[in-house]
């Protein structure tokens, strides 16, 4: 019997497949689609950095990434429901609002991989396919605390929260923890905006702090946090920022910023399971996980930059621990 050309050609294509696997397709094969469902829009500084991670996605691994908004809470199961019945591969959702009816779909859809930002969940509450992330916070709020002893004259400074819930109050807890680990006799005063965004509101309650002699805000606030920035402008006071290098926004005035690239945990996570390594397991992003913590511009004194490294080297090598927890509000 005689086979044409294009016949045995044909015949080899499908026998190759075979032997690659469908997994090897479904990790590698240029169908695989992702989705992120967020409440908001992408325009907060972390959720810039977000964006930043899902670009990263499309341009060097050409990957497919859908960006859904639900603005109300009705739509949040909906849309996880809807998406989940599309076949997207991964279902990325940008913190805990989404993440109960994550945890009543996910069984429905055992071959979709969902990853949760923002997500800490318990080894025996842990799903097989929703993977929780979780940054350390309280990391580079640890060394943002030190450069506020560090920068401060009149040894008082600020810490302004958009609202009181866990996650903040890790932030509190690393930058209380710095200021204490600097050796300098430092007060420390926090406020809370009740909101993450109102600028307006952050820039009143900057100066009200400011005006009472502090020198240093650290502000945990997203857009909340900006109107803190722009206090520090007006009074010629410094500012810590969050979420990425805000030192562009006030050059003579921002001194530090706590990073938590939200773009790395996107690009990281989803990069992972496209490449067939999507594990339930939690993941915490921090220094030792190889992300960055803390960004100090050029123009602050050497010996402050010096004295930060020296610490981080000594958190890495895990001689100290830096608390989560603290009973300052």
């Amino acid at each position: 019997m005689k086979f044409s050309k294009k016949f045995l050609l044909l015949f080899i294509f499908v026998l190759l497949l075979v032997l690659l696997g469908t997994s090897s397709l479904y990790t590698f094969g240029s169908d695989f689609k992702a989705v992120v469902l967020t409440s908001r829009k992408l325009t907060t500084p972390a959720d810039l950095s977000t964006w930043d991670g899902i670009v990263k996605l499309k341009t060097e691994l050409g990957l497919d990434v859908k960006i859904i908004e639900c603005t109300e809470i009705a739509e949040y199961k909906e849309q996880a429901l809807a998406v989940s019945e599309e076949g997207y591969d991964v279902v990325y959702f940008l913190y805990d609002m989404f993440l109960a009816a994550v945890q009543e779909i996910a069984p429905q859809y055992p071959e979709t991989m969902y990853i949760g930002l923002w997500i800490e969940i318990p080894e025996e509450k842990q799903q097989p396919n929703i993977k929780p992330l979780f940054f350390r916070p309280n990391q580079g709020s640890f060394f943002g605390g030190i450069v506020a002893a560090e920068m401060s004259k009149t040894g008082k400074v600020g810490f302004i929260g958009g609202g009181i819930n866990p996650g903040i109050l890790q932030f509190l807890a690393g930058f209380e923890a710095g200021l204490k680990y600097s050796g300098r006799d430092v007060e420390l005063i926090t406020a809370w905006a009740g909101t993450f965004e109102d600028p307006f509101k952050g820039r009143e309650l900057a100066l009200s702090l400011y005006n009472r002699g502090v020198d240093v805000i650290y502000q945990v606030a997203n857009l909340t946090g900006l109107g803190v920035i722009m206090a520090a402008k007006e009074v010629g006071k410094y500012v810590i920022g969050v979420d990425v290098d805000q030192s562009y926004l006030a050059p003579d005035n921002v001194v530090a910023s706590v990073l938590l690239d939200h773009g790395y945990a996107t690009y990281d996570s989803i990069k992972q399971a496209y490449e067939g390594q999507f594990t339930p397991s939690q993941v915490y992003y921090g220094l030792n996980e190889g992300m960055p913590v803390i960004a100090i511009p050029d123009n602050i004194p050497d010996e402050i930059k010096l004295k930060v490294e020296a610490v981080k080297q000594k958190v890495i090598a895990g001689e100290i621990e830096i608390p989560t927890t603290t009973t300052t509000r």
